[in-house]
């Protein structure tokens, strides 16, 4: 790969880990409020075990799709460097946003969750792969 490449790449996977951090509060505003039965409380006991993560794996499905197949997530370097874009970018919206230190330790945590599943699944693949 040229070096220009390269660069994009890790260009691209900084801003898509920083986009992520936003475009999770969108996906909750403009997809899963506007959609859901209102019959449903999204933001009651339900927040952090089925709309937090439901939001952030929306969200991951269009950044993750295009940090996997264009810039090379399946790498673990840049797969850590997504996680720790994706990390900062959330704490500093929700520390802005003034949430409890508690709500967003439960955020990083499902972040974490998520980076630690698309790498288990990238390493799967370089094993068969080499196989």
């Amino acid at each position: 790969m040229s070096k220009f490449k390269t660069i994009m790449s890790w260009v691209g996977i900084v801003i898509l880990g920083l986009a992520h951090g936003v475009l999770e509060d969108l996906m909750f505003i403009r997809v899963l409020v506007e959609y859901m039965p209102p019959s449903w409380d999204l933001t009651g006991d339900l927040f952090f075990t089925f709309t937090v993560p439901l939001a952030q794996l929306m969200t991951f499905a269009v950044t993750g799709t295009l940090a996997w197949h264009f810039l090379g997530l399946r790498h673990l370097p840049k797969l850590i460097t997504f996680w720790i874009c994706w990390i900062v970018a959330r704490t500093a919206f929700l520390n802005f946003a003034q949430n409890p230190p508690a709500d967003i330790a439960i955020y990083l945590a499902w972040i974490t969750l998520w980076c630690c599943l698309v790498g288990l699944y990238a390493r799967s693949k370089n094993r068969t792969a080499s196989d």
